[in-house]
């Protein structure tokens, strides 16, 4: 949702715009915002209704599975209340008669995430170790997947067979062909390492809520008076696992173990470095995977190009230097 550039949807009467209607069944109200701007439009959209409030404030609405509409209602109203820092209001969703559902959200802005900026590179990796610390060993489920280190190695081996399906259907051009061999042999290094994956996040590591899809592109900023506030979104890929899967990207660890022991939980520098290591594989391992999916009935350029420009990065990750 973050990293789309917003349109605005030119429609006669707005009061008619599906998010519109949705809410004010909602809500009860009849309210009409004075602009409306689609932010994302793919698997879900998108959409702010500008002044939508009666206070004048913004909102996001956002069309999606009745799926992924539940388990933002389970994050928002039962998981993000026990971390102690500011999370989006979640005003509601609405059930359509497709099997998709309307869920509405506090606006928090359009400012994206800079990892390179260091307030913004300390404030998300103090929610982030928030977050973790605070529902680690949590008990409750809550009917959330599992989205530990089987999950990835699951995702592994459904790349690496997208991949060798779609090289014996096809003929590639040569450096086409040499990446996704490529990513094939570095399939197979990593899956004869999983043993030192799995002692580096302590043999699973402790089981806490995962974002999933941690990173700048799924992080909004908003500037306060006193602090600047961090809001991940698009939970989706959400569920239960260790810490390492939302390790990948972007976080101070220095940060992170620091405001994770102002919440009672003492992890030692080394243990998180050893999450780091293992969360930037799993992330190259999810963005395999997911760029594999167009190889096989979808456009095979699009998901080769971004396999090639993560394949250095993957190689060097798979060294697991902690």
């Amino acid at each position: 949702m973050a990293d789309r550039i917003p349109v605005d949807i030119s429609i006669a009467t707005l009061a008619e715009h599906p998010a519109v209607v949705a809410w004010n069944r909602l809500t009860g109200a009849s309210a009409v915002p004075n602009r409306i701007t689609r932010l994302n439009q793919g698997h879900s959209e998108v959409y702010r209704l500008f002044a939508m409030k009666e206070d004048g404030d913004s909102v996001i609405a956002k069309l999606c599975s009745r799926e992924d509409a539940e388990m933002t209602r389970i994050i928002c109203k039962r998981l993000l209340p026990l971390v102690p820092k500011p999370a989006l209001v979640f005003y509601g969703c609405l059930h359509t008669s497709t099997r998709k559902s309307w869920v509405f959200l506090e606006d928090a802005g359009s400012m994206k995430c800079l990892p390179h900026d260091p307030r913004h590179l300390s404030a998300l990796s103090a929610w982030l170790a928030a977050l973790h610390a605070c529902l680690a060993g949590y008990v409750e489920d809550l009917s959330l997947p599992e989205t530990g280190l089987g999950m990835y190695l699951e995702k592994l081996r459904a790349g690496r067979r997208k991949i060798l399906e779609s090289l014996s259907l096809r003929e590639l051009e040569g450096e086409d062909d040499a990446t996704l061999r490529s990513v094939v042999e570095w399939f197979d290094h990593v899956e004869n390492e999983w043993d030192k994956l799995d002692a580096l996040v302590g043999g699973g590591g402790p089981r806490t809520l995962i974002h999933g899809d941690f990173a700048a592109k799924n992080i909004l900023v908003r500037q306060t008076a006193g602090a600047l506030e961090t809001f991940p979104i698009d939970w989706e890929t959400a569920g239960w696992g260790p810490p390492a899967a939302d390790m990948g990207e972007c976080v101070d660890l220095v940060t992170y173990q620091t405001e994770a022991l102002r919440y009672g939980v003492s992890w030692s520098a080394e243990t998180i470095r050893g999450w780091a290591a293992v969360g930037k594989i799993l992330r190259h391992i999810a963005a395999f995977e997911w760029a594999s999916a167009s190889l096989i009935g979808g456009w095979p350029p699009r998901g080769i190009r971004r396999m090639k420009v993560r394949l250095e990065d993957a190689w060097i990750a798979s060294a697991l230097e902690v």
